[in-house]
């Protein structure tokens, strides 16, 4: 196993509490194989199915939902260390509910679920860490199905006051291009601009591209 792949499998929290040469010596009793993709490729599309533990050892995915009207919303950005659609590899409906595609050059790491069953049979850290992040997807995901019911400036305002949260300043820098973030709420970019616009007017915020200063309590009620 090369460097870059013991990386990239060290921050994937299915390995957390796991030393190096732990992980090394599990993998080396299982089948897996580093497939690399290109910009642009798509690793899996919604519908397909999901008949492999997929570890990102490097790079970025991006996973789109498209609507009934054709619009993709931007569902989720993987990086280094996501293993792809854990709820979904044992479910009896094991389809990928979203098109996942490279949005860099990224390599993965795949093993056969019947792999991925025997190492979480062989190291009980390893289950009670897979059970972990079943529960925290479907807690991220039920956060993301409630934030789609929000109209355009409450969920912006809740994606500001989340990133001046985890950034711990009310100086913030978007993660996100405009174009990323209007597809990552489900909007047209306008409708985003718009709304940046009417709270740059409000004097609640001020813009400078990416870089954003919160100057008022923002409230989704203003």
């Amino acid at each position: 196993m090369d460097i870059d792949t013991l990386h990239g499998l060290a921050l994937c929290p299915l390995f957390n509490g796991l030393q190096d040469s732990e992980i090394i010596d599990l993998m080396h009793k299982v089948r897996y194989r580093v497939t690399n993709l290109y910009k642009g490729d798509i690793h899996a599309y919604a519908g397909y199915a999901c008949q492999y533990a997929d570890i990102i050892i490097s790079g970025e995915m991006v996973a789109h939902l498209v609507g009934p009207s054709g619009r993709a919303i931007r569902m989720m950005t993987h990086q280094p260390g996501t293993l792809l659609a854990p709820a979904f590899l044992f479910a009896d409906n094991n389809q990928y509910p979203v098109t996942v595609e490279a949005n860099v050059s990224t390599s993965v790491l795949r093993l056969a679920a019947a792999d991925l069953e025997r190492l979480l049979q062989m190291d009980q850290r390893l289950m009670m860490n897979y059970i972990r992040l079943l529960s925290n997807t479907v807690a991220r995901l039920t956060k993301k199905i409630s934030m789609l019911s929000l109209n355009v400036r409450e969920k912006l305002v809740l994606y500001l006051k989340e990133q001046s949260r985890l950034q711990q300043s009310n100086e913030i820098i978007l993660p996100l291009s405009r174009q990323e973030l209007a597809e990552h709420f489900g909007i047209q970019k306008y409708s985003l601009l718009r709304c940046l616009n009417e709270l740059k007017q409000d004097g609640l915020i001020q813009v400078d591209g990416r870089r954003i200063r919160i100057l008022s309590k923002l409230d989704i009620n203003m």
